[in-house]
């Protein structure tokens, strides 16, 4: 960033050399050469010393910008008139683009006014006349333009970068700004008071009213708290629904003789004045917020820390279920609760009190459950059931965290085996902490669970974050690569939090990336989110890894995901994370890519043999198959339509509409990974989805690269194949094309059904 010592340094350099210039052009004969040399090597001494200087007092500002005001008028008048002085007089601009740029508005006014007057007045005295006259307006209305202008774009460009685009508070930047000037003000007899809140349930908030309706709640919301603050205090937008509000004191209503601050006194002040209700869509909406508060400099005396301390008392008060609360150094990691929690957690591996829910990976567009991952809670005997955040966090800084996770291996391979035997082979992901990467007996306990499971190692997927890995990476390493070579899948969690380096994606075996929730929440409000949520999709693709969303909270999200080409999505807008027994309840059913390899064998035998049957009686252009094949590519706008039949060997084609194989190796087939989905599974882009992109079919400049095809079944339910549609150019269905897909294959399984019964 360009500093007021180097835009003075410049100033008085091009300056010195204008100077010498105008002395060395051998037309004006009229200058007083003598004095410009004189002029320009001193301006040339003054840059020289400027770059040498390290920092640059205001006073010694103000002195240059007096001495540069001097040495132009001097020059002017030295120029002897005529186009040498008009040219030198013009070098004042300079003094208005400095003190646009790095002086307060009065201080740039007054010498810009210096400049103005010194520089238009010598042209008047070295040439009296109207050409004086109007060189000296000409010579004012540059300089001054110039600061406007260059004062206008600086304070445009400083407000940009610190408010907040969608509420037009300040962003964090702002904030740090106005803390660091006011923290010179306060003491802890006069303390100032940060406070961070959110608005409890959000997400639901805005899948409920929808997006626009979530924007406007949150301006609605920052608008309430400036009314309330009534210049008193600062409110700044830190991402979501996440605010803070700066007093650089603690109003008198607020204190408390002991602690400094009352914090629930402070909510129900903010609740009377600020909580609502908010007119959204024609409906009344009341909202709660939650508060963590921090006194400075009691608490901290720098923003990062303040604003630490704050968010630990923020989710403090929401593992309270209260409304709010003011740190204290007990809410901090060491503390005497810390430590007794931690023993219990000991008693809570051995004796049963944790327990395991499931939240589903969903297709991203066939919207069949791919996998769960398990996530664990404590049923605590006189807390209830905890979530866990109350435990993880204690629990990963001590080596009960190595009994925790084996237990949560040994149980979720168990309900994986269950879920086999039952034939529903959903892949069960588990989260491994950054103590578990380096433990040397994590790949033993894995291969353990798995033998005693008789889970296909290729149904468990452990994932890692980032900074699991970068605590020792080359220890990580090591450990990852003996746990691919056990078959085992490896996801990295939470993408973008952390400092990721491009060469562990490309080097360390992973097979999954999962972008953090933070992102996606915010993906379609555009700018920053959705820029790092297509970016990484490209790159994961790239690398050939499956993307997954997480923290998915609306259909609108859902959608504009499925048309990026994400692989795979989770969130509260599928479920939330349930008992395994809630998990069949609600037929989530597997849609894994793999089918050859995750159906049950005697399962896949039996339907394969069934689809080669139905083959030979439709044969390769069954009349009323090709009526669907030729609806559908009216209907869907495609070029190439079919109803396929996917046996044990190859997939075959029982009619079609354009041009489509009449049999493919079943490794090269879309519709195989069509047999398990529920709905309707749409490929938006097949030459960036590592599945398929280097399928012969895909490969090229006419290559396939949209897909969407909906399983043919039969009358026990077999899926022996699918309607599907093919296009050269990426695009997806809407809804109302995936009910007709839908129909058309309900169709083709009647068709099938009939030919089946008359051949009987």
């Amino acid at each position: 960033m360009i500093s007021s010592r180097t835009t003075l340094a410049t100033f008085f350099a091009l300056g010195g050399a204008l100077l010498l210039l105008v002395v060395a052009t051998p037309t004006w004969q009229a200058v007083d050469r003598p004095q410009l040399t004189l002029f320009g090597v001193l301006a040339l001494a003054v840059a020289g010393a400027l770059l040498r200087l390290r920092r640059l007092p205001r006073a010694l500002t103000h002195i240059l910008l007096l001495l540069g005001t001097v040495l132009v008028a001097l020059a002017v008048h030295a120029g002897r008139g005529g186009a040498p002085s008009a040219l030198i007089a013009m070098f004042s601009c300079w003094i208005a683009i400095h003190g646009a740029l790095f002086l307060p508005r009065g201080q740039a006014a007054l010498h810009v006014a210096a400049a103005l007057t010194g520089a238009a007045g010598a042209l008047l005295l070295v040439e009296p006349g109207p050409t004086a006259a109007l060189e000296a307006v000409l010579v004012w209305a540059v300089t001054s333009s110039s600061g406007l202008v260059v004062g206008s774009l600086t304070r445009r460009n400083g407000l940009l970068s610190t408010t907040d685009a969608l509420t037009g508070t300040l962003n964090e930047a702002g904030l740090a700004e106005v803390v660091h000037h006011d923290l010179a003000g306060v003491d802890e007899g006069s303390p100032g008071l940060l406070v961070l809140f959110d608005i409890d349930r959000f997400g639901e908030l805005n899948q409920a009213l929808g997006r626009d309706s979530g924007d406007e709640l949150l301006r609605q919301v920052a608008r309430a708290h400036r009314r309330a603050l009534a210049g008193h205090g600062t409110v700044a937008r830190l991402g979501g629904d996440d605010f803070a509000v700066w007093l650089p004191r603690v109003p008198d209503a607020l204190r408390h003789p002991v602690h400094g601050l009352d914090p629930e006194r402070m909510a129900r002040m903010v609740a009377e004045q600020a909580g609502g209700p908010f007119e959204l869509a024609g409906v009344a909406v009341d909202v709660d917020l939650t508060f963590g508060a921090v006194l400075a400099p009691v608490h901290g005396r720098d923003l990062t820390t303040l604003l630490q301390r704050a968010d630990t008392a923020l989710h403090a008060a929401r593992r309270a279920d209260r409304q709010a609360q003011l740190w204290s150094p007990e809410l901090d990691e060491h503390t005497a609760d810390g430590v007794e929690l931690q023993a219990q957690l000991r008693t809570a591996v051995t004796e049963g009190q944790l327990r395991l829910h499931y939240q589903p990976l969903v297709d991203a567009h066939g919207l069949g459950v791919r996998g769960v991952e398990a996530l664990v809670r404590w049923q605590h005997p006189t807390r209830g059931l905890l979530a866990p955040g109350a435990f993880l966090p204690e629990a990963e800084r001590t080596p009960v965290i190595v009994a925790l996770t084996d237990w949560v291996l040994g149980e979720a391979l168990r309900q994986a085996a269950a879920w086999l035997r039952r034939g529903r082979p959903l892949r069960v992901s588990v989260n491994l902490s950054a103590r578990l990467v380096a433990h040397e007996g994590l790949v033993a306990q894995v291969r353990d669970h798995l033998a005693a499971s008789g889970v296909p190692p290729h149904l468990l997927v452990l994932e890692v974050t980032e900074s699991a890995v970068t605590a020792q990476p080359r220890r990580a390493a090591a450990t990852l690569a003996e746990l691919r070579a056990l078959g085992v899948g490896l996801a990295l969690d939470d993408f973008g939090t952390g400092y990721t380096s491009l060469a562990m994606l490309r080097d360390l075996p992973f097979g999954e990336l999962k972008v953090d929730q933070r992102f996606v929440r915010g993906a379609l409000r555009g700018g920053g989110d959705e820029a790092i949520v297509r970016s990484v999709l490209e790159l994961g693709h790239r690398l050939g890894l499956e993307v997954v969303a997480e923290g998915v909270e609306d259909d609108a999200t859902r959608r504009l995901l499925a048309e990026l080409g994400y692989d795979l999505l989770q969130g509260y807008h599928f479920s939330r994370p349930v008992p395994a027994a809630e998990v069949e309840a609600l037929s989530f059913a597997s849609a894994a890519p793999d089918v050859a390899v995750l159906l049950v064998p005697e399962v896949e035998a039996g339907r394969a043999r069934a689809a080669e049957e139905a083959a030979a009686l439709t044969g390769p252009d069954d009349p009323v198959l090709r009526e669907l094949a030729a609806i559908a590519a009216r209907v869907l706008d495609v070029p190439t339509a079919m109803v396929s039949l996917v046996g044990g060997a190859e997939q075959l084609v029982g009619a079609a509409v354009g041009t489509a194989p009449a049999a493919v190796p079943v490794e090269w087939s879309f519709c195989r990974h069509a047999l398990t989905v529920d709905g309707v599974l749409q490929v938006p882009d097949a030459g960036v989805d590592p599945r398929f992109r280097d399928l012969p079919s895909v490969v090229g400049a006419s290559g396939v690269r949209f897909y969407a095809g909906a399983p043919v079944r039969d009358a026990a339910g077999r899926a022996l194949g699918a309607v599907c549609v093919l296009d050269d150019r990426p695009r997806t269905l809407t809804a109302a094309q995936e009910e007709v897909l839908r129909g058309l294959a309900r169709a083709a399984g009647a068709r099938l059904v009939s030919l089946v019964g008359a051949a009987a």
